[in-house]
């Protein structure tokens, strides 16, 4: 019995090493606000580069990042409709409940609208950053392009008076 608790004696003091090397490639999060190249409050897509297959499916998600005091987004996006086509849409958590205030218009190919609104007992507004919503595209075609935000894109405090948006990320997509 001596001999068993001697090994995970040492095993236990062998495993709390503490090895801090590398770990510079840990700390990336292009979610982080210091990790950025852009000012905030901006819409990001997240993650922003894909390299895919054509014909298969990946996943994008939309947030609001480094806003105060939002109440609501108004969010455009344009991406090439003879290289990409949406499948699908989810409402992410700025409109989240059992009626969320979460609209769409996917009408016009290559362009998306996507009005979300934050309510809430507690408080008119909202700060952080925020998913707004999950984008599921296919490739139809092999090439690059990109899923770009709309200059004409708007974020709203409580009041309905514009938040200035300084900065906008741009997604790229690698279909081969």
């Amino acid at each position: 019995m001596k001999y068993f608790f001697s090994i995970l004696f040492v095993f236990f003091f062998l495993s709390c090493e503490n090895d801090v090397t590398g770990v510079d490639d840990l700390l990336d999060n292009p979610l982080d606000e210091n990790q950025v190249d852009y000012d905030v409050p901006a819409f990001v897509f997240y993650p922003s580069l894909f390299d895919v297959s054509l014909g298969q499916s990946f996943q994008t998600q939309i947030y609001a990042m480094g806003v105060e005091n939002l109440r609501g987004v108004n969010v455009l996006i344009e991406y090439d409709e003879t290289k990409l086509s949406l499948q699908n849409l989810n409402n992410g958590s700025l409109a989240d409940g059992t009626n969320p205030l979460f609209f769409t218009d996917t009408d016009t190919p290559g362009r998306i609208e996507i009005s979300s609104v934050y309510m809430s007992a507690d408080s008119g507004s909202v700060d952080g950053n925020l998913k707004i919503a999950e984008l599921i595209f296919s490739t139809i075609s092999i090439g690059s392009s990109t899923i770009d935000f709309m200059n004409e894109s708007e974020m709203l405090d409580p009041d309905d008076n514009l938040i200035e948006i300084k900065g906008f990320a741009q997604g790229v997509v690698n279909a081969n």
